[in-house]
C-alpha cells in the first residue's frame, strides 16, 4: 500500500493556518491521528504540520498558502508511495520560490523536475541520491526522497515519522469545510 498523502509545513501557528486554509478544527487528542487529517505545531523545530489524507489538497489551496505566505514560509509536500511520486515546494511572500517532483512509474528512473530557485543544500543531496541510486541493483527508488528531504532537513520531519506526544504541542484533528449542496442551501441541512 503506501502514503498517498500531503502535508503542508508553515511557521504559522496551528489556528492560524487552520483557519486561513478554510477547515474546521476538531478536538485535541493525545496521540499522533491515523487516517485524519490533524495539525501540530513541532517543538523541536516551531513548525506547524498539517496533515491531509487528500493527496491534492496542496494544489486546491494554492491561492490561500499563496495569501499565508505573505508573513509565513510554507512548504507544500505530496507523497504518492503507490506511484513513487512526491514532490516539494516552498511558498514565501505570495510567490513559490521552487518546486522539485519526481515521478517515479516511468521509465526514466531518475526522473526529476526542477522550478525556481532551489536551496544551497540542492545540488549536494541530488548528487548524493543519484549516487545511490546509480549503485542500487535492487529495484528501489533513491530519486524520490530528494523532493521529500528538501524541507525535511529544515522542518525536521517526513511524512514516515511518527511524532509523540512530547514532539508537538498538541494534536488538532481538523476536516475540510463541507460544501453544501443546492438541496442543503434550499432546506437548511
Amino acid at each position: 500500500m503506501g502514503f498517498r498523502i500531503c502535508y503542508l509545513a508553515s511557521k504559522a501557528a496551528p489556528d492560524e493556518l487552520i483557519e486561513k486554509l478554510g477547515l474546521t478544527k476538531g478536538n485535541s487528542v493525545e496521540e499522533m491521528p491515523a487516517g485524519v487529517w490533524w495539525a501540530a505545531k513541532l517543538e523541536n523545530s516551531g513548525w506547524t504540520i498539517l496533515w491531509s489524507e487528500d493527496e491534492n489538497f496542496g494544489g486546491s489551496v494554492q491561492a490561500e498558502i499563496a495569501e499565508l505566505s505573505q508573513t509565513h514560509q510554507t512548504y507544500i509536500c505530496e507523497v504518492n508511495e503507490t506511484v513513487m511520486w512526491s514532490s516539494s515546494e516552498l511558498w514565501e511572500k505570495g510567490q513559490q520560490v521552487w518546486k522539485v517532483t519526481h515521478a517515479g512509474d516511468g521509465e526514466d528512473r531518475f526522473n526529476l523536475s526542477e522550478i525556481g530557485e532551489l536551496p544551497e543544500n540542492y545540488t549536494a543531496l541530488k548528487q548524493l541520491h543519484f549516487l545511490n541510486q546509480k549503485q542500487e541493483e535492487e529495484n528501489v527508488d533513491h530519486i524520490f526522497e530528494i523532493p521529500l528531504d528538501l524541507p525535511a532537513l529544515r522542518i525536521g520531519f517526513r511524512h514516515e515519522d511518527y511524532l509523540e506526544t512530547k514532539d508537538v504541542t498538541s494534536f488538532e484533528v481538523v476536516a475540510p469545510k463541507k460544501k453544501r449542496n443546492l438541496l442543503s442551501r434550499i432546506f437548511g441541512g
